[in-house]
């Protein structure tokens, strides 16, 4: 069974939501009751990545993955510059093996 469950605010930004319930019936596995595994996604079309997700199933417990500390600001253009004692020194060649493109004998 598949609901949607609207747009919601998660770790501030607007995301849709969806959550899935599948159930395994009672003797499937072994199980002598029916088991519902649950999972919720929450999905920002903003960033085009899920920002919450929770699975709920009796046999593992339930996990839950959120994003936090979302920062939609600019980077700083220093993270982007080359450091100032930055220097570019020639690479030392290795032997050459007959055999191979473009070595010598």
């Amino acid at each position: 069974k598949t609901e949607t469950l609207g747009r919601q605010l998660i770790a501030g930004l607007p995301a849709d939501g969806t959550r899935v319930t599948v159930t395994i019936p009672a003797g499937q596995i072994g199980n002598t009751e029916p088991l519902q595994i649950v999972s919720e996604r929450w999905y920002a079309p903003d960033l085009q990545l899920t920002v919450l997700s929770k699975r709920s199933d009796p046999r593992t417990g339930e996990i839950v993955s959120q994003l936090t500390n979302v920062s939609r600001a600019e980077p700083p253009a220093t993270l982007f510059e080359v450091p100032a004692d930055f220097q570019v020194t020639p690479q030392a060649r290795g032997p050459r093996f007959p055999g191979r493109a473009g070595a010598t004998q």
